[in-house]
């Protein structure tokens, strides 16, 4: 039997479908075979790695770093010169140099070293060398003088074991020995700070000083590094390009001729523009805070009262207003990353809540002012701040601080006196209510200047000073981070103090350099080893 025109019809479009379907799964097979091909092997066919870096420095004195004074110098020196021990992106704590430090009692450490270290230029690490620069560092003005400043003794025992002995007890001293280490051998007969070896000093670290000119500083990768089986980096050279200032640094970038540059946020707006780079923000150490003097019978001494304060001031708004893109609202010294701070502290806005907290700590709102009985006299909502006069944001900030707390009913003075005063009042922790304080908080979880015995504060609390004991003595991080958090409820409720502001910085990169980025106050290098540049 025939078949019909119209079954002839509905046949080929039977076969035009599967042949469509098919074709179609073959361009979908092919497709999604190509997306799930290896990233890697993508890149290799995108563009060439480059295994050279380029950084710039302005204003540069010296690469020695215990004689430096320049910030950038620091930040590099990490690649080349090795330390006791190091910071990862949290802060914790980790050995490098050093393989263990054992406290023996409140004052006096051994520290064993790794025994398959080797400087650049071939002299093997030893004791000797920690207690050379330990010497160089007391002798000499450097940035980490401070850190070395308690060692009272030195004991070289042997080759990879030292003693040290301090003058006084330091909480967490393990966190000082960052300091870079250099070569005793390598100085021997050289008067240190103006040897001609200061031009190309020798270290442990992943790069050695190839060679060294008025406008250039290049390093070369240490193929001997003591731990390159797990820091291996993929840069082989990295030029050190040496300018006059920064807005040459700046100008650098914008052409191309440098990779990366550490800067602030509103030198990037200004200088660098919007377009062109990659940037990651971090905090800097740089916290300002608003300590009350706790002591006496005034109404600061009353922990209702300064509780209200704290909800009463917006600190947001300060930040915004005197402080500017540099900086960010700041609750407490810990607050730039360190490990230990859980980030629970209670630091918000709001006059009801204020309001609500002085009338259930006693406090009665009467013809415009808070009045309250402490020991046996009727005291008045009513501070002043002392600032430094030198110091205009500070100004700005206590004149801010009197505005907001006024809508409250707490009436505020503002008391300028000069630098020498302004330091003589810190140092003897007297001759103000309360008062603005500008610091570079601690990279160890040490917060005895804010709340432990002779705090600024004049801060007494007996369960306080027992959790720092035992946060000090302990060396296990979750207890350690137990206490802290029982710190932090305490501040919550008592508030000695208060925190405004932190200084961030802005590390901006060339779209052409690959790698994790994630600086830190202590190491904008963080992850270098897997840093390279990219040419299409």
């Amino acid at each position: 039997m025939k078949s019909s025109k119209s079954d002839i019809i509905k046949y080929i479009f039977i076969l035009f479908v599967v042949v469509l379907a098919i074709s179609t799964y073959a361009i979908y097979q092919k497709t999604t075979s190509k997306a799930n091909e290896p990233q890697e092997k993508k890149e290799e066919e995108e563009y060439n790695i480059i295994k050279e870096l380029r950084l710039g420095i302005a204003e540069f004195d010296t690469i020695n770093p215990l004689l430096s004074d320049n910030k950038n110098v620091q930040q590099i020196s990490k690649l080349i010169f090795d330390s006791l021990i190091t910071f990862d992106e949290n802060y914790n704590f980790n050995y490098s140099l050093a393989k263990e430090i054992s406290k023996t009692n409140n004052k006096e450490y051994v520290i064993k070293l790794k025994d398959n270290v080797y400087f650049q230029s071939g002299e093997k690490f030893t004791a000797s060398d920690v207690e050379f620069t330990i010497n160089m560092l007391k002798s000499n003005s450097s940035i980490y003088s401070e850190n070395v400043k308690r060692i009272d003794k030195i004991n070289v025992i042997d080759d990879t074991t030292l003693n040290i002995t301090l003058n006084g007890e330091i909480p967490f001293f393990e966190y000082n020995l960052t300091f870079p280490i250099l070569s005793k051998k390598f100085y021997e007969g050289e008067d240190f700070k103006s040897s001609s070896k200061n031009l190309s000093p020798t270290g442990t670290g992943m790069y050695r000083i190839d060679t060294t000119s008025d406008n250039v500083i290049k390093l070369v990768k240490n193929t001997s590094y003591w731990d390159i089986n797990n820091r291996n980096p993929i840069i082989e050279t990295i030029n050190i390009n040496l300018y006059k200032n920064m807005g040459e640094v700046y100008n650098a970038f914008k052409n191309g001729n440098i990779d990366m540059c550490d800067t602030t946020l509103s030198s990037v707006k200004e200088y660098i523009g919007t377009l062109g780079y990659t940037a990651a923000t971090y905090s800097t150490r740089e916290f300002d805070y608003l300590v009350f003097n706790c002591l006496g019978n005034g109404a600061l001494s009353d922990k209702y009262a300064r509780r209200a304060i704290n909800y009463a001031i917006n600190k947001g708004e300060i930040v915004k207003k005197y402080y500017g893109d540099n900086y960010s609202e700041s609750t407490f010294p810990l607050d730039y990353g360190n490990w230990v701070f859980s980030g629970s502290v209670d630091n918000k806005y709001s006059l009801d809540d204020a309001k609500r907290i002085l009338m259930d700590g006693g406090w009665k709102y009467s013809n415009r002012r808070w009045t309250k009985q402490i020991n046996n006299q009727t005291v008045e909502l009513s501070f002043t701040i002392t600032v430094n006069t030198t110091n205009k944001t500070d100004i700005q900030v206590a004149e801010e601080i009197k505005n907001q707390l006024s809508e409250l009913g707490v009436t505020v003075k503002v008391k300028q006196v000069s630098k020498n005063n302004y330091y003589n009042y810190l140092n003897k922790r007297s001759g103000y209510e309360a008062i603005i304080v500008n610091i570079n908080t601690s990279y160890s979880p040490n917060i005895s200047t804010y709340m432990g015995e002779k705090n600024t504060s004049n801060y007494s609390s007996n369960e306080v000073n027992e959790l720092l004991k035992q946060a000090y003595s302990t060396g296990d991080s979750k207890t350690i981070k137990d206490v802290y958090s029982k710190i932090i409820a305490i501040y919550n409720t008592d508030v000695p103090f208060i925190g405004i502001a932190r200084k961030n910085n802005v590390v901006v990169y060339n779209t052409n350099l690959v790698g994790t980025t994630k600086p830190t106050a202590f190491n904008i290098f963080s992850k270098f080893q897997n840093w390279y540049r990219k040419n299409y």
